[in-house]
């Protein structure tokens, strides 16, 4: 008996010794925040001269106790528990449950409603190659597109809204299918929702990265961070927590092919933010990539946790400004003033690079590559807060979602070419030499006075020639 109780607390000791938690250091100074950031740690969450939280094992906590005055803000048990909680009160969902209530919308709105399937995971991939462990993750990645005319690829901006690309962020589902809700149940009654969804072409991705999402829903692993990616080749998903990481996966917000593989990126296949072997690595930002260029995005947002912040381009390096910073800061300003703080205030608008330099996010490459106002928002306290607060949290968000909506059919240059016979569209070019030579856009705080030429292709018989139809001086106020 004596045995077999030393074999179970031996094994429960080994146990809490493998559970990771998240521990604050108060007052960071730059230096500590980069030191941590150099040695590969799991960042939790940081906020310049404030608080820097870890993720670390028992371990690295005795480890850190030594050099600093810790606190530990969240554990592993207690994120469980905010999951099984969950479940009975129907948050959070699970890919499963996800899939089924976008399918119901499009039967449910089928005049505004389409629901598409734009990539494949690793999961699916390894599962079609036979590899029978994945079977259970043959995920796809689904997106609901909201507009009039829905079947229809029409001229109009874009706007998309991401869930997870983090697994352990599962909060961001939820705000993604809040946002969807409301458009949907407002739409007809409110003036200003039926006009943006009218003009415009709504775009909702409730989860990047299905596979991870499922392994923190399913509590196998409620720190993971990455996707699934086989790094080791065994067919299998290796975590080890002790190590607190694990030898699978790749971060794929670092993981897109702007400034690639550079800071605030891994070159080690064990760290959380390891960047993969290469840009696009990976199913899930190859889908993203092209989901972008096929489409019309203007501006959109992807919901992480946490932080309480609303990020804006670029985050590559420090002080790099986009050029359309005056224009981007605003409404990232005015997008965190709306929405609440959990002790009051308001969510905290800045650089990316202010937080801390990263580099192959989605937000600098869909900003660097496509020109979209991609904003990040950090959104909460905690990874996975508990059921009593998603709703909050998911209803705060809101007015900031449809703000960017709005903004999407406003402060635009638009217009159509038309052959001045048949009155049909003619497939044309707008030139600005200042902008496409020159770069002269740097402020947009000020008039700006610039030469635009409209060149056309044009068919006369059996010839096809180019034209150009006139130059326009515009004054340009974003």
């Amino acid at each position: 008996m004596k045995k077999i109780v030393l074999i179970i607390l031996i094994f429960t000791f080994s146990l809490l010794l493998a559970e990771k938690m998240v521990v604050r250091i108060d007052d960071p100074s730059s230096q500590t925040f980069r030191y941590f950031q150099e040695k590969n740690y799991d960042i939790a969450s940081y906020n310049p001269d404030k608080y820097l939280d870890l993720v670390v094992t028992q371990e690295q906590y005795n480890q850190l106790q030594k050099a600093y005055d810790i606190k530990v803000t969240q554990t592993e048990q207690e994120l469980k528990t905010n999951l099984r909680n969950s479940k009975e009160l129907d948050y959070y969902r699970n890919y499963e449950e996800v899939l089924a209530e976008l399918q119901s919308l499009e039967e449910t709105y089928p005049d505004i409603c389409k629901l598409y399937d734009i990539g494949e995971t690793q999961g699916k991939i390894y599962s079609e190659e036979g590899h029978t462990f994945y079977d259970n993750y043959n995920h796809e990645i689904w997106a609901l597109k909201v507009s009039d005319n829905v079947e229809q690829q029409e001229d109009e901006p874009g706007i998309y809204y991401l869930g997870p690309h983090h697994s352990r962020e599962p909060l961001s589902t939820e705000v993604v299918m809040t946002n969807l809700l409301h458009i949907l149940e407002n739409y007809g009654s409110d003036a200003t929702i039926t006009a943006n969804v009218d003009n415009s072409q709504i775009w909702f991705v409730p989860i990047v990265n299905p596979n991870g999402h499922k392994i923190v829903i399913d509590e196998n692993d409620v720190w993971w961070r990455k996707n699934m990616r086989d790094n080791n080749n065994d067919h299998n998903f290796d975590t080890d927590y002790y190590s607190g990481y694990g030898d699978d996966g790749v971060d794929v917000n670092r993981n897109y092919g702007w400034e690639w593989g550079l800071v605030g990126a891994s070159d080690n296949i064990n760290d959380p933010t390891y960047h993969g072997p290469e840009p696009f690595s990976e199913p899930e930002t190859e889908t993203i990539k092209q989901f972008m260029a096929d489409n019309h995005f203007v501006a959109g947002i992807g919901y992480h946790t946490y932080g309480q912040l609303v990020l804006y381009p670029y985050g590559y390096t420090s002080g790099a400004y986009a050029p359309d910073h005056e224009a981007i800061s605003t409404l990232g300003i005015e997008m965190a003033n709306m929405i609440p703080g959990h002790d009051g205030g308001s969510y905290t608008p800045q650089n990316a690079w202010e937080l801390y330099s990263s580099t192959g996010g989605i937000d600098d490459y869909a900003y660097g590559e496509h020109g979209i106002f991609s904003y990040t928002i950090e959104l909460a306290t905690e990874f996975i807060p508990p059921a009593s607060v998603v709703s909050q949290v998911t209803q705060n968000n809101i007015d900031a979602a449809m703000h960017l909506l709005d903004r999407v059919n406003h402060s635009t240059l638009t217009g159509h070419i038309t052959d001045e016979t048949t009155g049909l569209p003619v497939q044309a070019q707008v030139y600005i030499p200042e902008i496409d030579d020159y770069n002269a856009y740097k402020n947009h705080t000020v008039p700006m006075q610039i030469l635009v030429d409209i060149i056309a292709c044009c068919h006369r018989g059996n010839t096809m020639f180019t034209i150009k139809l006139m130059d326009m001086k515009l004054k340009i106020y974003l």
